[in-house]
């Protein structure tokens, strides 16, 4: 802000908007003169920096006339872009109308810049040129997008935009435990990084090679990774170095992402989290490292992570959620310590997701930071467990080795934290 108070210093407040107009002109306008080369267009880069200036101008007069000038000129500007589009031939004017709400708005920006919002009008201008420039790549990911997809997406916007705000934001037990509000955003907030990562292994991993497919992979389910690169593993022993550590590298991604998620729920247990998440994540990284050392094999990568979202699935997940915040519940009641262990031994065989929120929103208090870090990592150790044996089953013996080999340096280093921290 000092930086504007000098230059507004040097050429005076008028000059200095007419100069960050311009700059926002020149932004938008020379992605428009470049799309047109490819698309006939009657704006380019000297309208849309005129438009801006023309904003700003009509924004300062309201201080001589009234908040009526610039109604009236927003309006006899949308007027005149009407007028052109209806009088000039379609070929002139572009084949669809996003070069004139692109005027339009530079015109919004300009009226912005006049009031002060400078730093706003510019941040505004990179958002809209960026969307602007991303035309073909838009065009490009729709045309991939299956039906199935856009069904997914559809039945998300619905379960996040108009079922979750209604939901009442109370709870219903003598417990405290059932908000229906609070259910529902944990089961769209999970849905929703699931979302992303299935999408980030369509559109980056697919085809890329086993380690960045595996990867992306873990961000929906290392589980999954695990059942497919074991299978594969068997059906291609020569393969099976690579498709361990393509097991190992998605396991290591279950650290961060649950570090991720017990950070949404309460972030002060990120920093008990922190050094043994890093540590364990860290001994797969290297493990990983060493596999791949020498791969100059390229096979096939896809993963069949099925629906992006099944509707029963993210409700199953709900309930799941529920028993696991009961189940902790009741065994810190009846058993102490030791029954929230036995909670995250079993909840870890399914999904460590359900009580890591459970154990994050248990450790709200404060004082219970060290034990909730501590079950979250034995819920880890179950699940690490559980990708181990079915490596062992449906892999071949050469994978069932190496990757047993990582996860015991995972699963004993895991153990000895929880020890020493319960020390």
């Amino acid at each position: 802000m000092q930086t504007y108070q000098y230059i507004q210093e040097l050429v005076g407040p008028y000059i200095l908007g007419v100069l960050i107009s311009l700059g926002i002109g020149l932004i938008i306008g020379l992605e428009r003169e470049y799309d047109r080369l490819k698309e006939k267009g009657f704006a380019g880069i000297r309208t849309f920096p005129i438009v801006a200036i023309l904003g700003f101008s009509v924004g300062n007069l309201t201080d001589f006339f009234s908040n009526w000038f610039v109604i009236i000129g927003f309006g006899s500007f949308i007027l005149f872009l009407a007028f052109q589009h209806f009088v000039k031939k379609k070929e002139e004017c572009g084949q669809g109308l996003t070069t004139n709400l692109a005027l339009i708005a530079t015109f919004v920006l300009g009226v912005m810049v006049s009031v002060d919002y400078y730093k706003e009008a510019v941040a505004t201008a990179v958002i809209i040129v960026t969307l602007l420039s991303l035309k073909t790549r838009f065009r490009s990911v729709i045309s991939n997008i299956t039906s199935e997809e856009l069904f997914a997406f559809i039945k998300f916007s619905i379960i996040a935009l108009l079922i979750l705000p209604f939901l009442p934001n109370k709870t219903f037990d003598s417990e405290g435990l059932l908000n229906p509000f609070e259910i529902g955003s944990i089961i769209v907030i999970v849905s929703f990084l699931n979302f992303i990562g299935y999408f980030l292994v369509k559109f980056v991993g697919s085809k890329r090679g086993i380690i960045l497919t595996a990867i992306l992979g873990g961000l929906i389910s290392s589980t999954a990774v695990a059942w497919n690169y074991a299978s594969r593993s068997k059906e291609s022993p020569a393969l099976s170095k690579k498709y361990s550590a393509g097991i190992i590298v998605a396991s290591a991604i279950m650290f961060p992402r649950l570090a991720f998620l017990s950070y949404i729920f309460n972030n002060a247990i990120l920093k008990e989290l922190a050094i043994p998440f890093s540590l364990l994540t860290m001994i797969c990284i290297i493990a990983t490292l060493l596999l791949m050392r020498k791969d100059d094999n390229k096979p096939d990568t896809d993963i069949k992570l099925g629906n992006p979202l099944n509707v029963l699935n993210a409700i199953s997940f709900g309930a799941v959620y529920v028993i696991i915040l009961f189940a902790v519940f009741y065994s810190n009641q009846f058993f102490g310590e030791n029954g929230l262990f036995y909670s995250a031994l079993i909840a870890g065989l399914a999904d460590t997701d359900a009580i890591t929120i459970s154990m994050a929103k248990f450790s709200l208090e404060g004082e219970k930071l060290k034990l909730a870090s501590s079950v979250i990592i034995a819920a880890t150790i179950s699940n690490m467990l559980v990708k181990l044996l079915i490596t062992l089953l449906k892999g071949s013996k050469t994978a069932g080795k190496l990757v047993a080999y990582a996860f015991a340096c995972v699963i004993v280093l895991g153990v000895a934290y929880i020890f020493i921290s319960r020390g």
